[in-house]
C-alpha cells in the first residue's frame, strides 16, 4: 500500500499543474500555491518553486520565519495533490503564485484558467481545473495503482460516492470550524459569540459522525482494504480544524485509527511534510498581513459563517 509507481512515461511530455487556493464560492481565499509541470521529454522531479503567497513582511510569515522546511501548503486541495503526486512519483514543478497581489488574474494565469481559481492543470494544449479533476485525471494518465481509485466499478463508486458528498459535507464544515476557531478571533480580531461556535462545531461532529456511519462503517478505508483518492480527500480537509487548535480525532477511536492507517499508507513523513504549515497556523499573526486583504478576510469569513 505504498502508492508508489516504479516507472514514468518518460517519452512523453509530463503534465502542467498550477495548485491550490480555496476555488470554491463560499471558501475564503487563502494566499496559497501554484503547481505546474514542465513539458519535456525527461520526467521533472518535484523540485523547487515551492513559496508560498507572501505577506508584506516576507518569507515565512505563516509558518514563522527560518521554521519552513517544506512546502508551504496551507490549502486542503493543495495538500491532496501534492501527496497524490508524490506518492505516485508523479514529475511536477512548484511556481509560485502571489493572491495577494492579484497574480491569479494577470493575463498569464488567465490564459491557463479564465476563472481566475486555482488549482489548474496544463498538460500541452488541454488545461483542467478543480483538484478532484485534476486528482483523476493524474490517476488515469499516470496510471497509478488500482487502489487509489479502483477499476472494481462498485469500489470505484464508493470513491465516487464520497467524493461527490464531501464537498457541501466535512469539506464546509471543517472549513467553518477553521474559519470560526482561528481566522476571525486571531487574524480579525472578533471571536463569534460562544453559542454560534458551538453551532459550527456541532455541525461538524454530525458530519463526522455520518461519515464514520456511512463511508467507513467498520471498514479500514472508505472503498474497503486499501486507500483511496476519497480517503486522501477526506483526511486533508479533516486535518484544517486541527490547524486551528480543534483536534477532531479527540474521543473518536475510529476516526484516529483510520487517520492512522491512510497517513500510513501515504507514508508519515511526507504527511507530515505536507501539513507542517497548517499545523502552525498559531504562528500567523495580524500585523504579517496587509490592512487590505485583512478587511478582505474578515468580510468572507464573517458571510460565511452567515454573520455578514
Amino acid at each position: 500500500m505504498s502508492g508508489r509507481v516504479t516507472s514514468l512515461e518518460q517519452a512523453k511530455p509530463q503534465p502542467l499543474v498550477h495548485p491550490c487556493s480555496l476555488s470554491t464560492q463560499g471558501t475564503i481565499p487563502l494566499p496559497l500555491l501554484f503547481l505546474i509541470t514542465k513539458q519535456s521529454r525527461a520526467p521533472v522531479r518535484g523540485s523547487a518553486w515551492l513559496e508560498f503567497a507572501r505577506s508584506r513582511a516576507g518569507a515565512g510569515a505563516w509558518a514563522g520565519a527560518g521554521q519552513q522546511r517544506g512546502p508551504p501548503l496551507s490549502s486542503q486541495p493543495c495538500r491532496a495533490l501534492y501527496l497524490f503526486a508524490k506518492s505516485n512519483n508523479i514529475p511536477f514543478e512548484f511556481k509560485r503564485v502571489e493572491l495577494m497581489k492579484g497574480q491569479h488574474k494577470s493575463k498569464e494565469f488567465r490564459k491557463v484558467n479564465p476563472m481566475m481559481k486555482v488549482p489548474a492543470l496544463e498538460d500541452g494544449s488541454f488545461l483542467l481545473s478543480e483538484s478532484i479533476a485534476i486528482l483523476l485525471y493524474l490517476a488515469r494518465k499516470f496510471k497509478t495503482p488500482d487502489h487509489w481509485y479502483p477499476s472494481d466499478l462498485q469500489k470505484r463508486a464508493r470513491v465516487d460516492e464520497y467524493l461527490s458528498w464531501q464537498h457541501a459535507n466535512i469539506r464546509a464544515k471543517s472549513s467553518d470550524v477553521f474559519v470560526s476557531k482561528f481566522m476571525l478571533p486571531v487574524l480579525v480580531g472578533q471571536p463569534l459569540p460562544p453559542k454560534k461556535l458551538e453551532e459550527i462545531v456541532e455541525e461538524l461532529n454530525t458530519v463526522l459522525k455520518q461519515f464514520e456511519v456511512q463511508f467507513l462503517q467498520d471498514k479500514p478505508f472508505i472503498a474497503g482494504s486499501e486507500v483511496s483518492l476519497a480517503d486522501l480527500v477526506a483526511l486533508v480537509e479533516l486535518m484544517q480544524p486541527v490547524g486551528a487548535g480543534h483536534n477532531l480525532f479527540e474521543e473518536k477511536p475510529k476516526l484516529a485509527e483510520w487517520r492512522s492507517r491512510v497517513e500510513a499508507a501515504v507514508g508519515p513523513k511526507l504527511f507530515e511534510e505536507a501539513h507542517q504549515t497548517i499545523l502552525k497556523a498559531k504562528y500567523m499573526t495580524p500585523d504579517k498581513i496587509p490592512p487590505v486583504v485583512l478587511e478582505v478576510i474578515k468580510s468572507q469569513a464573517l458571510k460565511q459563517i452567515g454573520q455578514a
